[in-house]
């Protein structure tokens, strides 16, 4: 027969195992638990952008406010601008690189897919055209283009030698921008143009120096004529129009009272086109920077309300 002490060390290890079983049991129950009520990631949209752009994460259990919880993109912090607990919108901060968003709340991190921070808003393309000697360079942040450029220009001769960040342009169309800073004696402005072939056609609204220009090139390879001047140093807004084969360039000192430059133009170019910025420094040993902002670019041909026109013909 098996003692009675025997028997309680038996009911003892029963009770214990039982006692371990209960634990473990609960133990697993409230991690399963705990880990449910973290956050979770489920999509980040757009999964590209430039500095300055507003990027959604959509998950679970953010929280309602954001409190203590941070967000970052790899190793740099983000700006939040707004936080539900299922979703929040931050802006892609000067600094940031490609990486990872992580959501850190209570303790607990969340991971997104790779974010990829570009140079340019989606659209834009950043080419040389002609020839240039130094290459140059184009970069976007929270509104404002830095734009450089090297090359003969594209203000005079047969062909172009500058910096384009463009867009395709189908049938009409309107680009506006604010030219906020120049270098020296670069040119700047805003263009539209039938090819990017460098003898290509075109039109263009430029600051140069102190001064604002019309310049275009009526047929590929043919000269580049100055067709009117007028005086505005930087910061000022260029504009130019596309209407079918009238082409008109206009001014602002403030975006809001414009000024047609020259007479309304007349070039024979091909419905499907480019609409850009161009830079050149004039020529080819070093590039020129110029700044942009306030740029839009409207697949219609509709011209700020203009003044009078300012007709300086050289």
């Amino acid at each position: 027969m098996r003692s009675r002490s025997g028997g309680r060390v038996v009911m003892q290890l029963k009770f214990r195992k039982r006692i371990f079983c209960v634990w473990f049991i609960f133990t697993l129950v409230f991690c399963r638990i705990a880990a449910a009520q973290g956050p979770s990631v489920t999509s980040v949209t757009p999964t590209s952008g430039p500095v300055g752009s507003t990027v959604t994460i959509t998950g679970n259990n953010f929280g309602s406010t954001q409190s203590s919880s941070t967000i970052s993109l790899g190793t740099t912090s983000v700006q939040v601008l707004s936080w539900s607990s299922t979703s929040i919108s931050v802006i892609v901060p000067a600094g940031a690189v490609s990486g990872t968003v992580s959501v850190t709340v209570g303790g607990q991190t969340a991971n997104s897919s790779a974010f990829t921070v570009t140079p340019l808003p989606s659209g834009w393309t950043d080419t040389d055209i002609g020839s240039v000697g130094v290459a140059g360079s184009a970069s976007y942040s929270s509104g404002v283009f830095t734009i450089a450029g090297a090359g003969q220009g594209f203000n005079s001769g047969t062909t172009d030698g500058m910096n384009f960040l463009y867009q395709p342009l189908s049938g009409d169309g309107t680009i506006i921008a604010r030219v906020v800073q120049v270098q020296g004696y670069e040119q700047a402005g805003v263009m539209i143009r039938e090819t990017l072939d460098p003898a290509a056609s075109n039109i263009s609204t430029t600051q140069q120096a102190s001064y604002l220009y019309l310049f275009d090139r009526t047929s590929t390879g043919a000269n580049t004529a100055q067709v009117s001047w007028q005086y505005g140093p930087s910061p000022y807004w260029v504009e130019v129009v596309r209407s079918g084969n009238s082409f008109t360039s206009s001014v602002s000192p403030d975006g809001i009272n414009w000024t047609q430059v020259g007479s309304t133009q007349t070039i024979s170019m091909a419905s499907s086109a480019y609409v850009g910025i161009a830079v050149s420094s004039g020529n080819t040993s070093a590039t020129a920077s110029a700044i942009f902002d306030n740029v839009s670019v409207s697949a219609a041909s509709s011209p700020a309300p203009h003044c009078p026109p300012w007709r300086h013909v050289a």
